[in-house]
Formats: C-alpha cells, structure tokens, sequence
C-alpha cells in the first residue's frame, strides 16, 4: 500500500476532517487566480471563537487565499499577491495557533487563520512558501500529497507510540504462526488432551473417599477390595500423571519454540525491509528507536509468542472443562465460582489498558536512552576531545532514572492490582465453604446431597480454577507490552520506500559517466527547496568540483546522482536516460563514492576496501 493511500486513510479514520481540499473549490481558487495552480494548501479548522469549522488557506505561484464555508453550502474566497506579504508572524497558544500574513504597515493583516495541532506542518509549509517570496519555494510540489503527508504523519508518528488497535495487532502477530500450521495444531492437541487427564484426578479422589474408604470404615466393603480398588485408583493417577507430563513436553516441544521462530522471521523481515528503505526515512527516525524496534522489541514478541500460545490456549481449555466439571459435581457451589469470572476478566481488561498507557511511555523513555548510546558510542571521539565525559554520564544516569521510574510505575501498579484480584478470588474460595459446610453437616433446610467425596474433589478442581485466571492475568499484561511492540515493528514494516525502481527498469552496460541536470528542483521535506531549477551537464571523463557554503545543496546534487533521492522537479540524467528509469542496484555498482563522513565497519581494513565487491 503506497503511503498516498495510507495518509488519506488515516486522516479519514482520525481526524474527522476532509482528506484533501474539495476538487470545486480549488477549481474556483484557479480560476480566480487566472489559472495559476494551488502549489500547497492547509486547511484552519477553528474560528474566532474556537469552534471547528472548515476553513482553507492555499499558496499560488504569485498569490494566496483563504477560503470560509458559508451556511448555505457557497464559499467566500479572499485572494491576496504574495508580493504584498512583507512578514509572517506566528502566535502559538496551548491548544491552538494562529498565522498572521502582514502587508505594508498600518494595513490589515493579509490573512488570519487559527489552527489546531494536527495542521501544524501543513501550516508551516505554508509559512516557508510565504517568507520565501513571490513565486518561490513551491514549484513543483503536489499540493494534495503534501498536506497529506503533513497532516497524516504526526498521526503515524503517534500511533508508534500509543500501540494502535490492539485486535488488530493480534491478528497480524498471529499471521506469522500460518508457515508453523502443523505444529501449532499439534501442540494445540497436545495441549486439549493435558486439560482432559487433568481433570480426572480429583474426581477419583471423590470416588475413593465415597465409594471405598466411606464404605470399608463403615464395614459395608471388605478391607481387601477396598485396597485392590484403592490401589488401581492411585496407580490409574500415576499413570495419567506420567501420561499428562509426556503430552506437556510435546506442547512444550510444538509451542515454545514458536515464538524463537516468529522472532527470528520478524528480525529478518524487518532488517531486510530497511535495507531497502530510501535515505529519506533514516532522516526522519532515530537511530536508537530503529535499533530499539529490531533488538527489543522483537524480543519482546518472541517472550509473548512463546507464552501466549501455549499458557492462553491451555487456560482458555482448562477454565471450560473446570467450569463444566463444577457444575456437574455441585450447580449451586459452581455458580459462586462462575458467575464473578466476567467481572474479574473485565477487571482484568481494563487493568490491562492502563498497562498499555504505562508501557508506552516507559518504551519511550526506554528509547530515549537507547538514543544517548547510539549518539554517544560512535561520537566517543567527540566526547573526549571537548573533555565532555561528565556531562554525558549525567545525560545517561538522568534517561536511565526516568526509564526506571516509569518501569517501576508499572510494577506498583501491578503489585497493587494482583493482590486484590487474588482476594476476590479468596473471598469466592470462602463464599463456597460458607455453603457447603451447612450442607456437609446436614443442617435442616438445606440441601443434603452433598457427600465429603464430592466436596473434596470440587476443592481440588477449586484449586486448579485460580490457576488459568491468574495466567490470563499475567497473559493481560504482557499482551499490551506485546502488541505495543508489535504495532512499533508493524510501522517500520508497512513504510514503503519513497526511492524504488521502475517496473521495467533501465540497466546501462557500462555507464559512459555523462551526468546531465534539466531544470532539477529538490526538497528534502518536499517544500523548502534546496535545488532550485538547476541545469548543467558533465561529460564523461571530465573532473568538475562543486564549491558553495555549507547548505548550499552540494552533497544534495551527489545524492541526487547517486539516487540517494529522487528529484522533485525536472530530470537527473545519466547518459541521456532518466536515473528514475534505471535499475538502481546495478547503476550504484558503477559508482566509486567516496562519503562527507567515512564510516567503518567493524573487522579488518581489508574487509572495509572490499566492502563494495566482497
């Protein structure tokens, strides 16, 4: 999925405002304008008063205007030149700016519209294009892909953090079990047949207590069949012990290892999908949080899908056959146990929600250090020369606090629910003796069907009840950090690179070296140009040196011809053809770069000159 229909998608599912600025109304704008193009627009969405309302401010070549939606449905367009602009201020509030465009002085602002944050970068491009001057800093950017981009990625920037729609998220993780199909299924069996011989243990301790050592001490059995029958009971429990320990390895051995190879698909995915990114997107992100999605948060993943497998789907099994069993042995003392499972889940639920909130800011403090180290491992050399060795530990020992900090936030919070989750199961555990002990003695007006067998096996089958509720518990927690993480990797994932080759690519044997730039324009953000309108030419053979200050765009034009970047305006050609055409891989083969800043790999200087062509 292109990331155009992606950004269209999510500003329709989050904003609850238009995607893009109405077709009729930036017809009407052009016209107006003498057919002059919209270069970028933005919309204002908030009045004098503060009320949403739907309100557009678009740039031309030589002029500008606002647009406001009257009541009947009709716009009123406003146009200005845009060599009248003489400055652009900005007045930022808490939960809203506005964008004052001035004209000579002692004249009425130009333009006044307030906004919210989510159109902060759509707006600001439009406060570039103004401050730039009349009929500069826009040409040739698509208006409808930038505001777009701009309105979109702060949106995708924050679903990174918060973890997106948990379901989801699931669902896809759970999508990387599919290549694993036979073995998740046997474990699965494996898995159904543990919860089955775990339940039959307690009811022939029943049996055993009603059926033989009631009977043998009251002198209804002899002592020689109750012993025979007694022995068969206990060797039958030893048995399905032995038999249920042989099925758990083989959960063991089918699921726990499932989550070493999802990890191990995930890592490989991800690092093969950032090869292939394009520059652009390393600008944009963090070293740190980038090292931090393929190490950590894959790990994260594998703890998840190692447990979750095997421990949700065994407890889910168990809790259903125990519900089943209570009931059959005693309806009235089942229901007490039951009936509250919905609420302690539901507790268990939103417990899980706050985790999530939790987690996400722990990771990004968690982040934030990795940061520290990505910066300051590989500047050592910087470190030392300004003697800055102090200063970085403080900056360390100030992100490893707040990591902690957040980290121990979760563990109060969650040594603060469990404990009072397991009183609400306590409190179950005694409800249930308070009815049967009546019962049990044979109080008058209650029930007495009710023997010591009976009671005893419910007890037991009780106790293995706490056990699934107390890992779904767990499972909660660990599910939020999960998909958390998962959503992270997922965002990495679903980035397509803005620099990809043609579907028929060009491949020149050999490249002759001719570079050709035709009325080349190019921006990094795709509005503050860096290149503007640039032509020349460089034959084959022909050594040129490109001399400007710094900024001046001259690693620009190298990633340019290197196709680091593609062109927003105009044509880069190599060898009278479109460097856009040609198959990227084979034409860098051909290049000898040397980098503005040298890098080495770790492992020997031969390794390094070889790196190329190993």
């Amino acid at each position: 999925m292109s990331h155009k229909t992606q950004d269209r998608r999510i500003i329709e599912r989050y904003t609850d405002q238009p995607a893009r600025m109405p077709a009729a109304l930036r017809e009407r704008i052009e016209a107006g304008w003498g057919g002059e193009p919209v270069q970028l627009y933005a919309m204002a969405d908030l009045d004098e008063s503060m009320a949403l309302t739907e309100r557009w401010f678009a740039v031309g070549p030589t002029q500008a205007a606002t647009a406001t939606a009257r009541s009947d449905g009709s716009w009123r367009i406003d146009s200005f030149e845009r060599r009248d602009v003489e400055a652009v201020r900005v007045v930022p509030g808490l939960s809203s700016t506005v964008l004052l465009v001035l004209g000579p002085a002692g004249d009425r602002p130009l333009a006044s519209v307030r906004y919210t944050h989510r159109q902060r970068r759509a707006m600001d491009n439009l406060r570039f294009v103004l401050e730039a001057g009349a009929d500069d800093g826009a040409s040739g950017t698509d208006a409808d892909r930038e505001y777009e981009r701009g309105v979109a990625e702060p949106v995708r920037e924050a679903q990174a953090l918060v973890g997106g729609a948990g379901r989801a998220v699931l669902w896809r993780m759970l999508g990387y079990l599919a290549p694993y199909r036979a073995r998740v299924l046997a474990g699965l069996a494996a898995t159904a047949f543990i919860t089955g011989v775990s339940l039959v243990p307690p009811f022939l301790v029943g049996y055993l207590l009603d059926e033989v050592v009631g009977p043998a001490r009251d002198g209804l059995l002899p002592i020689g069949e109750a012993l025979r029958t007694a022995w068969m009971a206990v060797g039958a429990m030893g048995l399905l012990y032995l038999v249920r320990q042989g099925a758990v390895h083989v959960s063991w051995k089918q699921l726990g290892l499932l989550g070493e190879h999802v990890a191990r698909d995930l890592r490989t995915e991800l690092y093969e999908h950032l090869q292939g990114l394009s520059l652009s997107f390393y600008a944009r992100k963090r070293t740190g949080a980038l090292i931090t999605r393929v190490s950590a948060d894959t790990d994260r993943l594998q703890a998840f899908m190692a447990r979750w497998v095997v421990d949700v789907s065994l407890s889910a099994v168990t809790l259903a056959g125990l519900s089943t069993v209570l009931l059959n042995l005693d309806w009235r003392l089942g229901l007490v146990m039951i009936l509250p499972v919905p609420l302690l889940c539901w507790s268990i639920f939103r417990f899980g929600e706050r985790i999530h909130r939790l987690s996400t800011r722990a990771w990004q403090k968690w982040s934030d250090l990795t940061d520290i180290l990505s910066d300051t491992i590989p500047g050592v050399h910087v470190v030392k020369a300004f003697n800055q060795e102090r200063r970085e530990k403080r900056r360390f020992d100030a992100g490893n606090d707040a990591a902690m900090n957040e980290f121990n936030h979760i563990h109060r919070t969650y040594t603060a629910f469990w404990p009072t989750l397991m009183l609400a199961v306590l409190v179950m555990t005694l409800a249930v003796w308070v009815l049967a002990v009546p019962r049990l003695l044979g109080t008058p007006g209650t029930p007495g069907d009710l023997t010591p067998g009976t009671f005893v096996s419910f007890l037991l089958y009780m106790a293995m009840y706490m056990q699934p509720i107390g890992v779904i518990g767990q499972m909660a927690q660990m599910m939020n950090k999960a998909t958390s993480s998962a959503h992270r990797v997922f965002e990495v994932l679903d980035t397509e690179p803005e620099v990809r080759d043609a579907p028929r690519p060009v491949r020149l044997e050999p490249v002759r070296g001719a570079i050709a730039f035709d009325s080349v324009t190019f921006a990094y953000d795709g509005v503050r140009q860096v290149v503007k309108g640039m032509s020349f030419s460089v034959e084959p053979g022909e050594m040129i040196g490109l001399v400007g200050p710094s900024g001046g765009g001259k690693t620009t034009i190298t990633n340019l011809i290197a196709r680091f970047y593609d062109a927003t305006g105009g044509h880069v050609l190599i060898d009278g053809t479109d460097v856009r055409t040609l198959e990227t891989g084979h034409y860098r083969r051909q290049i000898g770069i040397v980098l503005q800043e040298p890098y080495l790999f770790h492992g020997t200087i031969l390794d390094n000159i070889r790196y190329g062509d190993p």
